[in-house]
């Protein structure tokens, strides 16, 4: 399958719409008026090399479950084919991110990387709207509903919930007609949102690699979009001195894997633990060491990197662990959330400062068993109603 595929009914009414993501519809159409005022713009910390700040913008909260809802009630109905692999729900035959992405460029002996020049600021309500009428097929006045809620000021928000499936959307009327061109000459197509990879394991000549780049760059401007050209790179395997990668990963071999430096810095980071937690395993430094070099361990056994295994033994040897003052103060807290009423148990704040009591909990039971597991029982009780934060938006 390469066109993706919305499988369900048209939804035809503002009622139907409201019942399908379980709103009043006058409530509905109350956070669609008001959406422009329901963002927070974050700054996000400059890129390591290009030294460039990022704005995303976060929904406030109630439009941020609407949009989960639209995601889990509509959004993830739509079967999409493999070749888009960023920004939607994964399943367990498809991962759908970088790591997924790059591995269907295993031993390319051309690669052409080609990245999309401004995104999600470029694709315009004008966009969203014919998905939302061509694609889903949805009526008038849900299209118009369903637009506004999940556009800021025109454009579609980065960091608005429903934005990475829509921009798998984007091109839903040529972009499978791209992929099945290429395939038949053998070539490979994945998107990754605003990354475009092109591979064959075959050589490309330029002249083609030059057509090709300019068939991608044909089906963007029908949707008002261009490539960044300094972002275009066509690379030869046989070039040893240039990067031979995808999203990140280096795809000469079958499986990618981590640039050389990368995995030196991850055993560097492995061997710093060890030291730091000879002197102190309670320190805030610690904790944040630890947690982010346990994450980079999780990238390379993903990547089934052999020396994966040994890294993840010895983190396990030197978890991070509380003192008595952590100790105090955790009880403390736990003290203080046994006071909260019940009638307050549904409020984000104490939903969020709930589950991360457990989490903090769990740490504690490494030196404490008796004591964390009696201080988690008070809080089951208390919190019965309370559900875990990856399942409050899907309600």
């Amino acid at each position: 399958m390469d066109k993706p595929l919305y499988p369900c009914s048209s939804i035809g009414t503002l009622d139907v719409l409201a019942k399908t993501l379980g709103v009043h519809p006058r409530k509905l159409k109350n956070i669609a008026d008001k959406v422009n005022s329901s963002y927070s713009a974050i700054q996000l910390p400059a890129h390591p090399t290009t030294g460039k700040v990022r704005e995303v913008f976060e929904p406030k909260h109630e439009l941020k479950k609407i949009q989960k809802r639209i995601n889990s009630r509509i959004f993830e109905h739509v079967k999409f084919p493999v070749y888009l692999q960023g920004g939607i729900k994964a399943t367990s035959i498809n991962k759908r991110d970088y790591i997924a992405n790059a591995a269907m460029h295993g031993r390319s002996k051309t690669l052409i990387n080609l990245d999309v020049r401004n995104f999600y600021p470029n694709i315009k309500t004008n966009v969203v709207t014919d998905i939302f009428k061509y694609f889903f097929k949805f009526s008038d006045e849900v299209v118009e509903i369903l637009t506004a809620l999940t556009t800021y000021n025109g454009s579609l928000p980065q960091g608005g919930c429903t934005s990475s499936y829509l921009a798998n959307l984007v091109f839903y009327n040529d972009e499978y007609r791209l992929v099945s061109s290429f395939r038949g000459r053998g070539l490979r197509y994945t998107r990754l949102l605003d990354d475009i990879t092109i591979s064959s394991t075959n050589s490309i000549d330029s002249k083609l690699s030059v057509q090709l780049v300019k068939d991608v760059a044909s089906m963007l401007r029908k949707r008002s979009l261009n490539l960044k050209s300094a972002k275009t790179k066509i690379t030869d395997r046989s070039e040893m001195h240039k990067d031979f990668e995808v999203t990140g990963l280096c795809v000469r071999d079958v499986l990618p894997n981590v640039r050389k430096k990368d995995r030196l810095y991850v055993r560097q980071l492995v061997f710093n633990c060890e030291k730091m937690a000879i002197e102190n395993r309670t320190s805030d430094e610690f904790h944040t060491l630890w947690n982010r070099t346990s994450g980079l361990v999780a990238r390379l056994h993903r990547l089934k990197n052999s020396q994966a295994v040994d890294y993840r033994k010895r983190l396990s040897v030197i978890l991070p662990l509380y003192d008595q003052y952590q100790e105090a103060k955790l009880v403390k807290r736990v003290s203080s959330a046994l006071k909260v009423p019940i009638s307050s148990h549904t409020q984000w704040g104490i939903i969020k400062k709930y589950n991360n009591l457990v989490y903090h909990l769990g740490i504690l039971a490494r030196t404490e068993s008796a004591l964390a597991r009696r201080l988690k029982l008070s809080l089951k009780v208390h919190y019965s109603s309370v559900p875990l934060i990856d399942t409050y938006w899907e309600q």
